[in-house]
């Protein structure tokens, strides 16, 4: 993979988002296996009883989590900052309402609410001491989500996996110990401890010279609702998984009788760690919606190359690893007869075999939630979790019986995708498949283009964009102040940064009032359409002269912590 402005930003974020989704499933077992560890089976059944309302937090924290940044950002891509402030200002409104709601709430009505399960008095007191301190983890839990999303999307992905890795970390190493003096409620200490850190770990962002996160509180019940409708696919997604559950189960209690029912655990655990392809997910999204914003279209079909490939390598090493730890997993389990656990190790080996195709459609649904065709995320999920792989198991287990079973769950993700393919390219013809861009593509015209910011790179791609220029009919003296800006500006960047290597990017586009130019690079922070820089060189002095020249062409925004402009070299009457 050669090195770009672009591969070098996804990579970054590939790795913390994926960092993050390997954290969130121990992190969601972290108390319940101390609890089991130290405490015993009924601190275990204490702690499920407040499982739940962990969930109504957390599914909060995630409509806010995942709507925000999608909007921050293709708000930032316009350069409309004051518009991408009051989306972050309505889901830190929205996170503080919801987390001090529910905190009072459970506060006043926690022992009606244990109740209702109807649990032995032991477990009931072991849930209570339980929910004593983890009411404060409640309290926080939708603003760090909602923070550690936002600082991610801001381009900050070494905090945002400093933040998640040490909530697991403190989280675990103080339950431990706490259990040891506190009983149940030192685990819910150790949480609330974890969790807290870790908000003020992602708040250290907003110090940083590249934050363009600006805190305040704004409410706007159609702005909520807009953030609302990004989280149909994740809801979907685990509607669909509920399903799958139900369907698997019954169908090895009706065909291979009830004691092989502890496969279905193994099947499971399995699909549960699918939640690692997400992070692909995670990390296109504040890049797409960047382009997006700019309309640059290049820049997405770059982009989901980048996560196409990594898609693939993730469904591979995924399948390699569960192959491998099959025998660890059944063991976890502990499934003790020998026939049983030979056919979980070898189930768990065959479904494997399917994670790649799961994982391109995890990126896929991802894809067209950012480009908002949510019902076809959706159907995505549908068809990768439920609609073919039901028949499919069916079929194949009556056929072939428990390897069969397996081999349908195996094939489903792939038969999802390429059912899925079809789908598509039927409905929305062939040259818009995958990414549904050729209709917008046709209304513009523009070339983006990528460098390294080296001299003689700088005048090829400024002669390419002369090139353009002339063949589109644009006039020499339009051309001329366009080539001297492109030279200009991409020679003070590499100035400014001395012998570190940087990478760029530069979108024309040829509008009806002018040329817009777009620019990105990943160099130290500093503003190219300021006409207030001292000029240090003849380059400085140049670009000063030029940007106080352009009066109100030119723009500035700091943009997922990278040094972003767009300048209009307007059409002369």
């Amino acid at each position: 993979m050669s090195k770009t402005f672009l591969s070098k930003k996804f990579l970054s974020l590939l790795v913390s988002g994926t960092v993050y989704m390997i954290v969130v499933p121990i992190l969601l077992l972290s108390d319940s296996v101390i609890a089991g560890l130290a405490l015993g089976e009924t601190s275990v059944a204490g702690i499920s009883l407040v499982t739940p309302a962990y969930s109504l937090a957390a599914f909060f924290g995630g409509i806010l989590s995942i709507g925000v940044p999608i909007l921050y950002n293709r708000a930032m891509g316009e350069f409309d900052q004051a518009k991408a402030t009051q989306y972050f200002r309505v889901g830190l409104t929205a996170a503080v309402s919801i987390g001090v709601l529910l905190f009072f709430a459970f506060t006043l009505l926690g022992d009606t609410y244990l109740h209702f399960f109807e649990a032995t008095p032991a477990v009931f007191e072991q849930a209570k001491q339980y929910f004593f301190w983890y009411k404060l983890t409640i309290l926080i839990l939708p603003l760090f989500l909602l923070m550690c999303e936002a600082v991610f999307s801001d381009g900050d992905d070494t905090i945002s996996t400093i933040a998640g890795i040490l909530q697991l970390v403190v989280n675990i190493a103080l339950s431990i110990i706490l259990a040891k003096s506190m009983g149940i409620e030192g685990i819910a200490l150790g949480s609330f401890i974890g969790t807290a850190l870790a908000l003020l770990v992602t708040s250290l962002h907003l110090f940083k010279k590249g934050n363009s996160l600006k805190i305040g509180f704004h409410f706007s019940i159609a702005k909520i609702f807009h953030i609302a409708k990004y989280s149909t696919i994740d809801a979907s997604t685990y509607l669909f998984f509920a399903c799958f559950a139900v369907i698997v189960e019954k169908y090895i209690t009706f065909a291979f009788g009830s004691e092989m029912l502890i496969i279905a655990s193994v099947i499971f655990f399995a699909k549960e760690f699918q939640i690692i392809f997400d992070g692909i997910g995670e990390a296109i999204t504040p890049l797409i919606n960047i382009y997006l914003g700019e309309e640059s279209y290049c820049g997405i079909k770059n982009c989901y190359k980048l996560a196409q490939k990594a898609a693939i390598v993730e469904g591979v090493l995924m399948t390699a690893i569960i192959a491998a730890a099959a025998p660890l997993i059944v063991k976890i389990y502990g499934i003790e007869n020998p026939e049983i656990a030979e056919e979980a190790i070898n189930g768990a080996r065959i479904i494997a075999l399917g994670l790649t195709g799961t994982s391109l459609l995890y990126l896929l649904s991802s894809y067209y939630l950012l480009i908002d065709k949510i019902f076809l995320g959706a159907l995505l999920c549908g068809l990768r979790d439920v609609i073919v792989a039901a028949p499919l198991l069916f079929i194949l287990g009556e056929k072939f019986g428990i390897y069969g079973f397996f081999v349908g769950i195996a094939l489903s993700s792939i038969f999802a995708y390429i059912v899925s393919t079809l789908f598509i390219r039927t409905k929305y013809g062939k040259e818009n498949y995958p990414l549904l861009l050729a209709d917008k593509e046709k209304r513009l015209n523009y070339r983006f283009y990528e460098l390294k910011l080296e001299p003689e790179l700088i005048i090829d791609v400024q002669k390419q964009i002369e090139r353009y220029l002339q063949e589109n009919g644009i006039n020499k003296k339009i051309i001329a102040k366009v080539k001297l800006l492109i030279e200009e500006l991409f020679m003070l960047v590499f100035e400014k940064n001395g012998n570190a290597a940087t990478y760029a990017e530069c979108s024309v586009f040829i509008r009806e009032d002018g040329i817009q130019i777009i620019t990105k690079d990943d160099g130290i922070l500093f503003d190219l359409s300021s006409d207030d820089v001292i000029a240090g060189s003849i380059t400085e002095f140049m670009v000063s002269g030029y940007m106080e020249k352009m009066k109100n062409n030119k723009m500035y925004l700091t943009t997922m912590s990278y040094n972003r402009n767009t300048f209009k070299v307007k059409f002369e009457a």
